[in-house]
């Protein structure tokens, strides 16, 4: 009897273990949450708005936007993720093609602002505040810019808050973007929405030929941000 009793007690614990470890396992899978896609856009229309018949050269310059989305990866950093219809196989284009997310972070306009490769302007940029001295932006460098100004329809200039360091993936073609919420002047219950560039027509996600600067009579692919995103706990 005793023998039955120990074996019966043996297997009670097993399932305790069991049914905890799954239960622990289920809560943790519940609290991880993947990306929120927070705007879509048609594979076929970058160029439009000058001649809608060059949309398959915005595929090869990796500019053909998709489809945008926010992730918290950790408790201290979002991941912004762009994707395209496709990206080289390098990964990118060095020095022409740029991407601008440009949004509002409780109210207050921001943008990232980057490229695969960006030595003409990540060096050295006057007009950011961030040269002299010129410095190495590294790889896919994104600047995370504020307090931008309308110089009377010439140009947009916007202040440099910090630089971030992307990843290209030619696999998915996906742009992820981590970025601390502290350059982001963000924190849990902040929200970040769709947001417009002062003084331009440039609006939500862009991408754009660029070798310093970017005209809006240049063909490019825009995304409206059409869902606010919610920064969680």
């Amino acid at each position: 009897m005793r023998k039955h009793m120990r074996v019966a007690a043996v297997v009670a614990g097993a399932a305790l273990l069991v049914g905890a470890t799954i239960g622990g396992s289920a809560q943790a899978a519940k609290k991880k949450k993947g990306p929120v896609v927070v705007g879509t856009d048609a594979a076929d229309d970058w160029g439009s708005n000058v001649d809608a018949t060059i949309a398959p050269v915005g595929n090869q310059l990796g500019q053909e936007l998709v489809e945008a989305s926010i992730e918290k990866v950790d408790a201290a950093t979002l991941s912004f993720n762009i994707k395209v219809a496709g990206l080289p196989p390098s990964g990118g284009v060095p020095e022409l093609t740029r991407y601008v997310w440009t949004m509002t972070v409780d109210g207050t306009l921001l943008q990232l602002d980057g490229k695969f490769t960006n030595y003409s302007r990540g060096a050295c940029d006057p007009t950011a505040g961030t040269c002299p001295p010129p410095r190495d932006p590294g790889q896919a460098p994104f600047m995370v810019r504020g307090n931008c100004t309308d110089n009377g329809g010439t140009a947009v200039t916007c202040e440099e808050i910090g630089l971030v360091n992307g990843t290209f993936d030619a696999a998915s073609g996906t742009i992820t973007i981590p970025v601390p919420l502290e350059l982001l002047g963000a924190k849990p219950g902040s929200v970040i929405a769709h947001g417009m560039q002062a003084g331009s027509n440039f609006a939500g996600v862009w991408a754009i030929p660029s070798a310093w600067a970017s005209q809006g009579q240049m063909p490019l692919d825009e995304m409206i941000i059409t869902k606010p995103y919610k920064v969680t706990r």
